[in-house]
């Protein structure tokens, strides 16, 4: 996505603040979803995550691991749900806007594709 903001034909020398930024605005909740889930599921793998499984069998140990199997495989399943795609969308709608560009301010440059993001 970084690059493709770079090479943006609205992007110059002059507005590649504004296109680290839209990357920035975009890829950072993210990254930081995935900073938070990784302690998460280092917790969970070493039974240290308060309200989970810690290795003690209370007698509904068969119980307690299934939870945190399907915790985890809950965090396996909520990276990046919206997708490229949409990630791509938002950055280009947020560099369009930041350099005065939306709303039919400007026609000339089309968006580009969104079939390899």
């Amino acid at each position: 996505m970084l690059g493709r903001l770079l090479t943006h034909p609205l992007t110059t020398l002059d507005n590649v603040p504004a296109a680290l930024k839209a990357y920035q605005d975009v890829r950072l909740p993210n990254a930081q979803l995935t900073v938070r889930n990784s302690v998460l599921a280092g917790n969970l793998l070493h039974f240290s995550e308060p309200g989970y499984y810690d290795g003690t069998d209370h007698g509904n140990e068969r119980e307690e691991l299934q939870i945190l199997a399907q915790k985890m495989a809950a965090l396996h399943n909520i990276q990046d749900q919206d997708g490229s795609v949409i990630g791509w969308q938002q950055a280009e709608r947020i560099l369009r806007e930041s350099v005065g560009l939306c709303n039919d301010h400007h026609k000339d440059a089309p968006p580009f594709s969104t079939s390899n993001p």
